[in-house]
């Protein structure tokens, strides 16, 4: 590709720029000359003093003039050639507050400027050229540190980059993470910063911690003599044509104050172009206006006031109009977003575009209409925040809780109107949505602009409501009749995470206080749960499998299931126990390609660490599981323990490699570290509640206390325990460590001085491998590989409750729920269970799917999820509420070894044999029915089943004969179909059909009249079909494999109804089993990631991997799956997929 094409793949936000088109349409300005001299200067000195600081940082209140001295500056770059790039945020434009937009726009302009730094970033895009879109640790590392570095010392000297406005970025932790970057590369850059914004926290935060590495200008803070000079200046220019006075300019200036923007407000107040507008008039409005002298905000309160008495106390307004003008006004205040004038038509109830545009015209002083765009926002966030204080708005006020009732009810009705199915009108289901011919031009055609605020936000406005009836049933509505349709669009806008927390939010928003009813809140849930499903897999790839394949396998007790399957038609319909026991199947899984030893909840829930075997540390989005950040390397062996610290903003890690780092859990930097001390595989890591210390424990007995920021040894000397600690906590209070050890002991340790609060908790028979404490930290749990939880007083170390026994395996890990009211744990037996911590009932679980030992759990902070990390190298997200006890499947064994399937006497009751046992398999109108056979086990089952009137001739390994037993004449063949050695066959009762299995994995039926193949192969198992059977009649096969590959028996129907086929004509002779195989059916195999797809890659389904890691997925002709968890039933109906599956929704 060309560097041009590279370039612009970057996707950079051109209207950010200082002297973009935005710049002037928002009236965006330099300062008037011969103001702000004193800080220019300033300015300027700093950015030619190559031994200064690289970062300087200018802050101020609302109303400073940020952004005009901002502007001012880059121009003086740009004239001395030492403006490398500017980004200015604003929360007019989406892009422009948009945080993961400003490294690739920075990176795009400084490649404009300077020709080696485009070379090697050009470099870098040709080795990822959608770097771009990737997070914002990547996209600084790749796009702007790694190309800066090459080519430094061709870069000029002293440039400067310009970033204002920083905080209307609406990623706060994005913002954060930037500076982070920042200020750990400012040294190594050959650049300056510039950066401007409001002293908002998490900005203020980030300056004060690397005061010692940038300069500052506080505006607020200059003396206002001086700025009251550049404020009279500016005036003066500005008011020319008016006239003003010399007395009206002081007392302009005196009621000014230190706010640029009440003069900037008052300006555009006065010049103002309308109907009502005359300057001379409204100069004289403003001077009359009286002032309370003590009134904190008093300028710039009083100027809002009038012009909105300007705006709807005029003489000549209609009280039509004067209602319009409120309701524009409110709507805009309270939008998430800038907004559209239709958006804002359908949000205020205002039904003409046109009037909506009359009431924002006496608004223009406080409203600003992008000119590109036409969206609408406030001007000035001073403005918003008069408008939400009913003490200075008075009148005006408007008040959130009403108005945010209003906007949500406005949503529902929104989405009520205009959502639908299929509403992007996709033609085929076989596709992703990124495959979809014009897809970005449908979306915008088809999903308006009102619609996509309401599709995104009526969680926002329903927060701030009160709980009313009418949204209780405008939300039941929602939920019972257009959650799939919701999701199509937040899917298609690439939104679902969104969404997710767009339904949380109405979680919350149910336990306000207020009658609600136990089924609107079982909705809810229900939706999150469905919602997390869908959008944390590849499912989510394609919109139509909404339908296809997340409703299929929706729990049968979900609501969402029993609300919108029965408006269903032509989809997979499974049943079967395998079904019936998903309702403890896991909500999503991810997979690391690592072994997870340990994994934590950020104390917001919004991220997950997990500690892995690779060496690595992982941080990721805890609603979708998406990596939220590279893998943090820096450890050698592998990662043991991660932990979050209870401010969220440290992430530390134990390894193998006898050290503890500590990183920042925004930006993956190495804060602390390597901390050492121990001698061995550093087993736990704990923080202190306030975040400053951490404990950690060793295999070499020992447990040493550190300082999390300066890397510290504060405490080494505890008492050693007589073997390996395997796990070590806090108290909540501080007071207490806790550690577990293999020498079977629990003990209990004062943090100030190391000694022993209690004497050794004593009662486990085996290692103890996990200690948790309650919240109140009044007991303590432990897990040990005496396959027992225990639960301890941490006041005398008596037991506070009988053990809890149901694992069969050693326990690795216990978490206790943030309400102190349950225990998780975690078994070497594949399963989580959920304990009362009061008298170790199992209230959930086991949890069954992960396929390997389970090293790790961790309740979310709100105790609504568990998530576990496995040796096999999966993290997995379950329901806590879901209480489902799984029961056992008796012929697990049986299946696992399972020989060979035979049909003897030609009934329709199948057996299986194994060395063990015999089983009988019955097919019943609501099913298989299973019972244990008393005929003896089969040792030596034959695989080839002969026919009395026919024998087999092999051509070649995979191509076979039929021939007369009688005369030896051909019957049938050669017989072609077999790509490998064929293994077992079987001939139906009249031995016109015959049935081979081969090491190819597949199942052939042949016509023997015909000599040809019946269909097409029926693939499915997972290894060498060991033994087939007929029914009688040849309507059903079965088959087994190789147990030690594919532990399933399956159960085929001949006449394959999955795709739809020509209408039966009425005759009553036996109908062929043939008919011209449809291209579908061909092929059929299962991705590692789920999706079933056939020879030429159409997504058929995808199957979630507790049922694919067992085999269990839908392919042709296959009715029955019996595996060694439970059984699966594909109901044999005709289904609607590819460019039929539009047809798969009835609305009644």
């Amino acid at each position: 590709m060309s560097k041009k094409t590279l370039l612009k793949a970057l996707k950079p936000v051109k209207q950010a720029a200082y002297d973009s088109t935005l710049s002037s349409t928002i009236g965006r300005r330099s300062c008037t000359e011969g103001t702000r001299i004193k800080i220019m200067s300033d300015l300027n000195d700093w950015a030619r003093d190559s031994s200064g600081p690289s970062i300087f940082w200018m802050n101020g209140m609302a109303g400073t003039g940020k952004t005009t001295i901002a502007c001012t500056f880059s121009q003086d770059l740009e004239q001395d050639k030492r403006l490398a790039a500017s980004f200015f945020c604003t929360r007019t434009t989406a892009e422009c507050r948009d945080v993961n937009r400003i490294i690739p726009t920075i990176a795009y302009q400084l490649a404009r400027y300077c020709i080696p730094f485009q070379s090697s970033l050009c470099k870098v895009l040709g080795e990822e050229p959608d770097l771009g879109s990737k997070h914002v640790q990547k996209q600084f590392d790749r796009l702007l540190r790694d190309p800066l570095l090459q080519s430094a010392d061709a870069m000029p000297d002293n440039l400067v980059v310009v970033i204002d406005a920083l905080d209307e970025c609406e990623n706060h932790t994005g913002v954060e993470l930037i500076l982070d970057l920042f200020f750990q590369h400012a040294r190594t850059f050959p650049l300056k910063i510039f950066v401007t914004s409001r002293p908002e926290n998490e900005i203020y935060n980030r300056m004060t911690l690397h005061s010692h590495a940038r300069e500052a200008i506080h505006l607020h803070e200059i003396e206002k003599s001086l700025v009251q000079g550049d404020i009279e200046l500016y005036l003066l220019a500005e008011l020319t044509n008016v006239s003003p006075s010399a007395s009206d300019i002081a007392e302009l200036v005196r009621r000014s104050g230190a706010l640029f923007i009440y003069a900037a407000t008052l300006v555009r107040y006065i010049k103002s172009d309308g109907r009502l507008s005359n300057p001379h008039n409204r100069l004289r409005s403003v001077l009359n206006i009286a002032h309370e002298k003590t009134k904190q905000h008093e300028q710039i309160d009083a100027l809002y006031t009038a012009i909105l008495e300007s705006a709807l106390n005029h003489d000549k307004l209609e009280a039509k109009e004067a209602n319009d003008i409120r309701a524009v006004l409110h709507t805009v205040l309270f939008a998430q977003e800038p907004i559209s004038i239709e958006t804002i038509s359908t949000l205020s109830g205002i039904d003409d575009a046109g009037r909506v545009l009359s009431a924002i015209q006496p608004l223009r002083s406080v409203l600003h209409q992008s000119e590109q765009t036409g969206v609408v926002s406030t001007l000035h966030a001073s403005f918003p925040d008069f408008m939400f204080s009913r003490e200075r708005s008075g009148a005006y006020f408007c008040d959130k809780i009403e108005n945010s009732h209003a906007l949500a009810e406005r949503c529902f009705l929104g989405m009520q109107a205009q959502l639908r199915f299929n509403i992007c009108e996709l033609e085929t289901s076989f596709i992703p949505d990124t495959a979809v011919n014009g897809i970005e031009g449908r979306i915008k055609e088809k999903i308006s602009p009102p619609l996509a605020y309401a599709c995104r936000y009526w969680g926002s406005h329903l927060a701030l409501a009160s709980k009313s009836k009418g949204l209780l049933t405008m939300l039941d509505g929602f939920i019972c009749h257009r959650l799939l349709f919701w999701m199509e669009v937040m899917n298609l806008r690439r939104e679902m995470v969104m969404g997710y927390e767009t339904l949380l939010k109405a979680k919350q928003w149910l336990k306000q206080p207020g009658s609600t009813s136990p089924e609107i809140v079982i909705l809810v849930e229900d939706a999150c749960n469905f919602v997390t499903s869908f959008a944390s897999s590849p499912v989510s790839q394609s919109t139509p499998h909404i339908y296809i394949s997340s409703l299929p396998l929706c729990p049968r007790s979900s609501s969402v299931y029993q609300n919108y399957w029965k408006r269903t038609r032509g989809l997979l319909e499974l049943k079967g126990s395998l079904i019936e026991h998903r309702e403890a199947a896991a909500l999503a899984t991810w997979n690391l390609g690592s072994v997870v030893f340990s994994i934590a909840y950020s104390p917001d829930g919004a991220r997950v660490a997990a500690g892995c075997s690779d060496h690595t540390v992982r941080i990721m989005n805890a609603h979708d599981g998406t990596p939220l950040l590279d893998p943090l390397q820096g450890h050698t062996e592998f990662v043991r323990s991660v932990a979050f610290s209870p401010d969220g903003k440290l992430v530390a890690s134990g390894s193998d490699d006898h050290t503890v780092r500590v990183w920042n859990a925004y930006t993956g930097a190495p804060v602390a570290g390597p901390l050492q001390a121990h001698k061995k595989d550093v087993a736990s890591i704990s923080f202190s509640p306030n975040s400053m210390q951490i404990v950690s424990g060793s295999w070499d007995h020992t447990i040493c206390i550190w300082d999390a920021y300066n890397s510290a040894l504060l405490h080494g000397s505890f008492a050693k325990h007589e073997s390996e600690v395997n796990s070590v906590a806090f108290s909540p209070d501080s007071a207490l460590i806790a550690s577990a050890s293999n020498d079977t002991t629990i003990r209990l340790w004062n943090t100030h001085d190391g000694t022993p609060a209690t004497s050794p908790l004593e009662g486990h028979t085996d290692w103890v491998t996990s200690v948790a404490f309650t919240p109140d930290g009044n007991r303590l749990v432990s897990g040990s590989d005496d396959r027992t939880i225990r639960v301890w007083n941490t006041s005398d170390g008596s037991l506070a409750t009988s053990p809890f026994q149901g694992h069969t395996q050693e326990v690795i890990s216990v978490a206790v729920s943030p309400d102190g009211t349950q225990v998780a744990s975690g078994s070497e037996d594949w399963t989580v269970r959920v304990w009362n911590i009061d008298d170790g009932s199992l209230v959930a679980g086991p949890f069954v799917g992960q396929t390997s030992g389970i090293l790790s759990v961790a309740f979310s902070p709100d105790g609504t999820r568990i998530i576990s990390g496995s040796y096999d190298r999966t993290i997995r997200v379950w329901n806590v509420h879901d209480g489902l006890l799984t029961l056992p499947v008796p012929f697990e064994a049986h299946i696992a070894s399972v020989q060979s399937v035979s049909l003897p006497d030609n009934n329709t009751r199948i057996l299986s044999r194994s060395y063990e046992s015999t089983w009988a398999w019955d097919i019943t109108p609501e099913g298989i029915v299973p019972s244990l056979s008393g005929q003896g086990r089969d040792t030596n089952p034959p695989r080839m089943q002969s026919s009395e009137t026919c024998s087999l001739t092999f051509i070649t390994d995979h191509c076979i004969e039929v021939r007369s037993k009688t005369d030896g004449s051909l019957v049938a063949g050669p017989l072609r179909g077999h790509t490998d050695k064929i293994i077992s066959c079987a001939f139906s009762a009249d031995s016109r059909y015959l049935v081979t299995g081969s090491e190819d994995h597949t199942i052939c039926v042949w016509d023997l009249n015909k000599g040809e193949l019946v269909g097409v192969p029926f693939r499915g198992h997972g290894s060498w079909v060991t033994s087939v059977a007929s029914f009688p009649d040849a309507s059903r096969v079965v088959s087994c494999s190789d147990p030690w590959y594919d532990t399933t028996i399956r159960i085929w129907n001949t006449h394959c109804a999955m795709i739809p086929a020509p209408a039966p004509n009425n005759s009553s002779a036996k109908q062929p089993l043939h008919r011209s195989p449809e291209p579908i059916l061909e092929g059929w195999t299962i991705r590692g990631d789920g999706w079933v797809m056939n020879s030429s890659s159409a997504m058929l389904f995808w199957i979630p991997s507790d049922l694919a890691s067992i085999d269990a997925w839908p392919s042709p002709h296959a009715e029955f799956i019996i595996t060694s968890k439970g059984i699966l039933q594909i109901v044999q109906k005709e289904l609607y997929l590819g460019d039929r599956w539009s047809r798969c929704y009835v609305s009644h």
